[in-house]
């Protein structure tokens, strides 16, 4: 019996055709192209529509993997963008590269980093970016420690309950505690 033309739409599927005409009883030669079989034509259409799916769904996963680690990999370089400022010091308004106030430090950053931009002010930043919720925060996240509504202090998340900032006048940028429990969290790269 010779395949009909209804199951040539099953040629695009590539090697999966190959394994799925022999698993049906389907003799194959050539480039993989059904020659004669022994199962009727619409079990192979049918066969074929399942392994549809099965294709799609591992190229989703892969593509999943892929978008995650690049991911971690952004927030990693802004972590790293973010210590090499440890020890200059704090000047209200200043937005580096000698010295910062808060917004001024998340925004250099994440400029240098990422090549983000951000408004110079903690309140405008909170709007910035993907929300994120506490518990599902990683390094590389811009946290803005708020008052009510209004953000009054911003800092990337370092790990561990900890951020990079520049904390206040008469000090300099370090890793310090996370020190509020009302802060959000916006992911921008």
């Amino acid at each position: 019996m010779r395949v009909s033309t209804l199951s040539r739409p099953t040629r695009n599927l590539g090697a999966g055709t190959i394994a799925l005409s022999v698993g049906l009883g389907l003799l194959t030669g050539g480039l993989g192209t059904p020659q004669s079989a022994t199962a009727a034509p619409q079990a192979s259409t049918i066969a074929a529509t399942w392994a549809l799916p099965q294709t799609s769904v591992a190229v989703n996963r892969a593509t999943v993997t892929v978008k995650a680690a690049s991911a971690k990999a952004a927030g990693v370089r802004v972590v790293s963008e973010a210590s090499r400022h440890k020890g200059k010091k704090y000047k209200f308004g200043a937005a580096g590269p000698k010295r910062f106030d808060c917004s001024g430090f998340t925004m250099y950053v994440y400029k240098k980093a990422a090549g983000k931009k951000l408004p110079h002010k903690a309140h405008l930043q909170q709007r910035y970016g993907k929300a994120v919720a506490k518990a599902n925060k990683r390094p590389g996240d811009l946290i803005v420690i708020r008052k009510g509504t209004r953000g009054t202090h911003a800092g990337i998340y370092a790990g561990g309950g900890k951020m990079w900032a520049a904390p206040r006048a008469g000090k300099t940028v370090t890793k310090q505690k996370i020190y509020a429990k009302n802060y959000v969290v916006r992911r921008l790269v």
